[in-house]
């Protein structure tokens, strides 16, 4: 009896301080998010809005050119081509960015996307796709390499992770909604117009969503104030200072070379599987266009978890344990994903990957916005997306290749290779970063926040 009332005991209090713990990390996540400025609320909408109708693309474009007649391999030199622009253009905005600031930077990047989505549409001839690919990547390459540095000089180190993970989080939720239109409203459209629903016009008018929320997607951004800084200058003289391996030019430049080696690795990993990842589901397990979309729509709903569960796992181990803890824990879902072949599983399987890969996202992003000073932000953002995007375009042809001879499951074990790889490099690369940065701010007794603006935050 004693056994019994002890064991009661002991999981009431467990219960009790679990409780407490979510109902502590869940205040301290509100108070950052209370403290997001104007400008970051409106990054945040146009974002989302954009992510939308991307969502949509996502999940039916590669299945609407196929249902144009073009093979898979045609598909996947599209993209090919289209991430190798994004590896030249991000070389190309990171400069420019630096010159006309983030907010020109975002909008225009908005009007060349939301052109180029147009002409995709209204012209699917070989040779217009290919123009107005590289159109388009070129203005998401722009998106990409302005947005870090933007977040980053719109907060405060107080906030900047969760405004990452929530900025990220909301993408992700909108992009699933993106994706479940794209996979019921063909076959809405096939039944209004009694038509197949693998026919184009079906994909041809659900894409019409996509168009309409680029275009709109622009519209918050016009808001921007565009104003030069909301850090403190403590904050500022940490981000100059404080790192005393990149204090000098060559340190500086070894920790950009890292970050370069692991984003080209994630990149010709990520290559593989998620460009195709709907003509696998559609081709390999003969699943159904609305099935294909809510996979898709899933995997977007399952990162978005992960993605605004990222600051709290990051407070409470660090940001470079955090992004290996996650990025290890996907390695034996992808052998899952390779060696049992059956639908469920692998869709599971696929949804948890997503989850902790893309949980790193946010914290990587802000690590890397934090270990360099703010001027070389811009630029290590350009190297950064354009060595990701030259790893996934590179995969991506071979991927094609392998899904044209029927070899599905080759690039799952080739994506395990890169993966863990990348896993072992950054815990080099980067285990003691972290861990130096903090005793260097001791050492010069600067303060990454300032205390006296922030109310308290429980342990």
């Amino acid at each position: 009896m004693r056994d019994v009332n002890f064991t009661l005991w002991f999981w009431r209090s467990y219960s009790l301080n679990l409780s407490q713990s979510i109902s502590s990390e869940a205040n301290a996540y509100w108070q950052r998010v209370r403290r997001f400025t104007p400008d970051a609320r409106r990054i945040i909408a146009s974002q989302a809005i954009s992510r939308l109708g991307f969502g949509l693309y996502q999940a039916i474009f590669n299945l609407y050119l196929l249902s144009l007649g073009y093979s898979t391999a045609f598909v996947a030199g599209l993209l090919s081509l289209g991430l190798y622009t994004m590896a030249v253009g991000a070389l190309i905005a990171g400069p420019y960015t630096t010159r006309i600031g983030g907010k020109y930077s975002l909008i225009l990047s908005g009007v060349i996307m939301a052109i180029a989505a147009g002409m995709l549409l209204a012209f699917p001839l070989p040779s217009i796709l290919s123009m107005m690919i590289v159109l388009f990547y070129f203005g998401n390459s722009l998106s990409i390499t302005s947005y870090s540095p933007l977040v980053a000089r719109i907060s405060t180190s107080f906030e900047r992770t969760h405004l990452f993970g929530t900025s990220q989080a909301t993408r992700i939720s909108t992009g699933f909604i993106g994706s479940l239109l794209g996979g019921f409203l063909p076959g809405l459209f096939a039944l209004w117009l009694f038509v197949p629903i693998d026919s184009p016009i079906t994909f041809q008018l659900t894409l019409i969503i996509w168009v309409v929320a680029s275009v709109f997607g622009i519209i918050p951004l016009l808001g921007l104030t565009d104003s030069k800084s909301h850090k403190t200058p403590l904050e500022e003289n940490a981000s100059q200072e404080a790192i005393s391996s990149a204090s000098e030019p060559k340190g500086r430049i070894s920790i950009v070379v890292r970050f370069v080696i692991c984003s080209v690795l994630i990149g010709l990993g990520a290559g593989l599987i998620v460009p195709l990842i709907n003509v696998f589901f559609w081709e390999f397990y003969n699943l159904p266009t609305y099935m294909v979309g809510i996979i898709i729509g899933l995997g977007q709903a399952t990162m978005a978890t992960g993605v605004l569960l990222s600051p709290i796992l990051a407070n409470r181990i660090g940001k470079v344990p955090s992004v290996v803890l996650t990025q290890a824990l996907s390695l034996p879902i992808i052998i899952l994903l390779a060696t049992v072949i059956n639908p469920i599983v692998a869709i599971v399987s696929y949804l948890l990957r997503g989850a902790l890969m893309n949980a790193a996202m946010p914290i990587g992003q802000t690590l890397r916005m934090e270990l360099v000073p703010s001027s070389w932000r811009p630029n290590l953002q350009a190297l950064n997306s354009s060595a990701m995007s030259v790893g996934r375009a590179t995969s991506v042809l071979f991927a094609g290749q392998l899904f044209d001879q029927g070899l599905f499951l080759i690039p799952f074990w080739l994506t395990l290779g890169f993966y863990g790889m990348q896993t072992l490099l950054y815990t080099v690369f980067f285990w003691n970063a972290e861990k130096q940065r903090d005793k260097d701010l001791q050492r010069k007794e600067i303060t990454p926040i300032d205390t006296n603006a922030i109310p308290s935050l429980p342990a």
